[in-house]
């Protein structure tokens, strides 16, 4: 009298159990190889007026900063600029160009190279009120103080990185004054964004 295989099951039925086991693991390990990675982000979006007024402030200081360079703008009274003088107009050109990206119209921003969800995904801080408050008065703060020797240069600066202070400031005392009093600043509604990563 024959009995039934061990385990109750068909040897047919345990190797295509197998096969799809050993499928999964290889495509598994696949994709670990190429390093996909899907990151979603929350951003929260200023309101327009801000938008408007940040890209009008990073692009001043961006094209005072190119002018810098190429001797237009006069900085200072001396002859050779120093290390310094060069480094700091190229992170003011670098900055300035973040503040316009952060608040640019996203579908303009991400026509090429999907710079802005890529600023965002790396710089997940300037995707925040709090992280984009802070660095306003950072940047703000660093124009206050260039303080250029020509007088009109200084004033630029003053007015611009004044701006971006009080902005920072504003966007802060609103951002924990709401929390405290249990209600939400006035603020547009935000978005998310998605990056996917393959590395191969």
């Amino acid at each position: 009298m024959s009995g039934a295989p061990a385990g109750g099951g068909s040897p047919s039925a345990a190797a295509q159990v197998g096969q799809a086991a050993l499928h999964g693991a290889q495509k598994g390990a696949q994709i670990a190889q190429r390093g996909v990675v899907n990151l979603t982000i929350y951003v929260q979006h200023n309101p327009t007026i801000v938008k408007m007024l940040c890209c009008a402030v990073g692009l001043a200081l961006s094209v005072i900063s190119i002018l810098s360079i190429v001797g237009v703008a006069q900085m200072s009274d001396a002859e050779k600029w120093s290390a310094r003088d060069t480094l700091q107009t190229v992170y003011t050109f670098v900055f300035g160009f973040v503040l316009i990206l952060i608040d640019m119209k996203e579908d303009w921003a991400n026509k090429y190279f999907g710079l802005q969800t890529k600023l965002f995904v790396y710089g997940n801080f300037l995707a925040t009120y709090t992280g984009r408050a802070l660095f306003y008065f950072y940047v703000g703060s660093i124009s206050l103080f260039l303080l250029p020797t020509s007088e009109f240069w200084k004033f630029v600066y003053i007015i611009l990185g004044g701006f971006l202070c009080v902005l920072g400031l504003l966007m802060l005392g609103l951002r924990y004054c709401s929390c405290c009093c249990g209600t939400t600043p006035d603020v547009e509604t935000g978005g998310t964004v998605t990056h996917t990563h393959t590395q191969s």
